[in-house]
């Protein structure tokens, strides 16, 4: 579900446990709600993956687990991001909105989520946030990027945590994968061309 206004997209990966990722900030919960239900039963979805901390991603999170009694997982590095309660009222009010934290757990690099249909491998990419992650499907070459890498650039390292050298990193990191299409965590997706994509992303970086 491509986001609205500064929402981030919002993914839904189907199959016998299907999987969503990333929520918004909540401000449009009843929209996306609406989409979700469109492709897949909601009391089906029992769990949330987080790509990173910001607000614009994990807003909406606690809404979601109200309606679907979901399990939200996101990296221990970015869980600070949504439990600590000062961190979480700068982020309100960056965005100018009202959302609850969520409950979350954690994930790391290397955990790997099931749908039945997918296999998504998580990623570990810091960069944008030392939490982020990226997940990828090595039998589909679907990567879901976060906000480390768009379809036409990459994601800004000038915020809490954002560390230019570790996105440098990441991106190459995902530039070893066979990547085949790009969801990334903003903007338009990219369908046979995600190795292309990340390579302009490091050209973006000045690393290429």
């Amino acid at each position: 579900m491509p986001g609205m206004g500064f929402d981030s997209n919002i993914f839904l990966v189907t199959g016998e446990n299907p999987i969503i990722v990333d929520t918004g900030s909540g401000s449009s919960i009843s929209h996306v709600l609406r989409g979700l239900s469109d492709f897949e039963s909601l009391d089906a979805v029992k769990r949330i993956l987080l790509t990173h901390g910001h607000l614009d991603h994990v807003g909406g999170a606690a809404a979601l687990v109200k309606r679907l009694f979901a399990e939200v997982q996101i990296h221990e590095l970015d869980a600070r991001m949504i439990r600590d309660s000062d961190t979480w009222e700068d982020q309100l009010r960056m965005f100018g909105v009202e959302a609850e934290p969520a409950d979350v757990g954690t994930l790391a690099g290397g955990d790997v989520f099931s749908t039945g249909e997918h296999d998504f491998k998580v990623i570990h990419t810091p960069g944008h946030t030392a939490g982020s992650v990226s997940l990828f499907d090595s039998s589909s070459g679907t990567l879901i990027s976060g906000d480390t890498v768009f379809a036409g650039g990459v994601g800004r390292w000038d915020l809490p945590t954002g560390n230019y050298r570790d996105l440098v990193k990441s991106v190459k990191k995902l530039m070893e994968l066979d990547a085949v299409d790009l969801y990334p965590g903003h903007g338009p997706c990219a369908y046979g061309d995600a190795k292309e994509r990340i390579a302009g992303a490091l050209r973006y970086l000045g690393d290429a």
